[in-house]
């Protein structure tokens, strides 16, 4: 009785039995009040009244004829529940079928095989069940996917400044080398380089997982606009960049973590400082869009980013020039990371670019 095909077949065959003899009783006795009349209204067909309903005797050919009925009424109950049987196992055959085929997938998902899909050609029930099962199986392969290039790459950024610290300690401690104050400069720049590696990678996992917890409180984002901008002004003059900023008058308070917001405006303003070459400009512009939410904005006149890498610009460790040496392209962590802190605080993240002309990175925050 486990099976959902004999289940159903059960089923089929319980209200068809139930409905013929519901429908026989009541034909039976609709066709004795019916011969009663009969016979009481043709009293020259009939020979003897009966004790238990008080109508007159029937003939011999009323007499065979309800004989026939009643076995009419036999065999059709009989053949209705043989029909019934056959369509509860077509019916369940092509339910259980596909759930079937659903089942298998399932058990080779969980055995690892992610590129198994399920068929589906109904819009029925379980139509719709296989089309969301080959969605979670689509999403289960993208994370995996996503899993693997993440390891890859961590360790690829990891080995990089990791290299470089073992190979002056080696050297120092063999005598090859003496230590020299660069040297050390060198070797302290890529131990930072490796706790910020280190810090984002956790910060970016939580945020993933909805842990990270934000310390929200009202915010002026003009004022935090210009803090993080006084922070390149050197940098952009060392460079011969022009850095500016237009924000609007009587924005609204914002409710923010403004340590995570001030990363958000650090990572954009330090790409784009890292891509725009001597003699180009950054501006950066905040104010109401359509909606009414701020939106701020991070402009350079860089090299560009190719129209097929947008759509992944914000994904972890991606990187459009894939030849671009660490120290100049950065580590990818950056946009992944302006993404998941924006989108924590209910705001969403866009950018345009054309090669040759610039790039502009923007996102929006719920006004307080």
């Amino acid at each position: 009785m486990n099976s959902l095909s004999i289940k159903l077949s059960l089923l089929f065959a319980g209200l068809a039995l139930l409905t013929i003899g519901i429908l026989a009783v009541w034909v039976n006795q609709s066709v004795n009040a019916n011969f009663a009349s009969y016979c009481q209204q043709n009293s020259e067909r009939c020979t003897c009244p009966d004790p238990n309903t008080g109508v007159v005797g029937l003939g011999q050919a009323e007499q065979t004829f309800l004989q026939d009925s009643q076995k009419s009424l036999g065999i059709a109950a009989v053949v209705s529940v043989i029909i019934a049987i056959a369509l509860g196992l077509l019916v369940s055959n092509l339910i259980t079928r596909p759930l079937q085929r659903l089942a298998g997938s399932a058990r080779k998902i969980a055995a690892g095989d992610l590129d198994q899909r399920v068929q589906h050609k109904s819009s029925d029930e379980v139509g719709e069940v296989s089309r969301a099962f080959n969605t979670m199986a689509e999403q289960l392969d993208r994370k995996e996917k996503s899993r693997k290039h993440l390891l890859a790459d961590v360790a690829h950024e990891l080995r990089n400044p990791l290299s470089i610290v073992q190979g002056n300690l080696e050297a120092w401690l063999d005598g090859v080398k003496t230590p020299t104050p660069d040297q050390i400069a060198l070797v302290y720049d890529e131990t930072v380089l490796l706790n910020r590696l280190i810090n984002d990678l956790r910060d970016l996992s939580l945020a993933e997982a909805g842990q990270l917890r934000l310390n929200l409180e009202p915010a002026d984002i003009a004022e935090l606009i210009n803090a993080e901008m006084a922070l390149f002004q050197a940098r952009c003059r060392e460079k011969n960049v022009a850095l500016t900023a237009e924000v609007s008058n009587g924005l609204p308070v914002v409710k923010i973590d403004r340590d995570r917001i001030r990363q958000v405006l650090h990572n954009l303003l330090e790409n784009a400082l890292r891509f725009t070459p001597a003699g180009g400009a950054i501006k950066v512009s905040a104010g109401l869009d359509s909606s009414s939410q701020v939106h701020i904005s991070v402009a350079d006149t860089g090299m560009g980013i190719e129209s097929s890498d947008l759509p992944f610009v914000f994904d972890h460790f991606y990187k459009a020039d894939k030849s671009r040496h660490r120290g100049y392209g950065g580590a990818g962590i950056g946009l992944a990371l302006v993404k998941k802190y924006v989108e924590l605080h209910g705001g969403s993240v866009n950018v345009e670019s054309e090669v040759g002309r610039g790039s502009k990175f923007g996102f929006t925050l719920p006004a307080g």
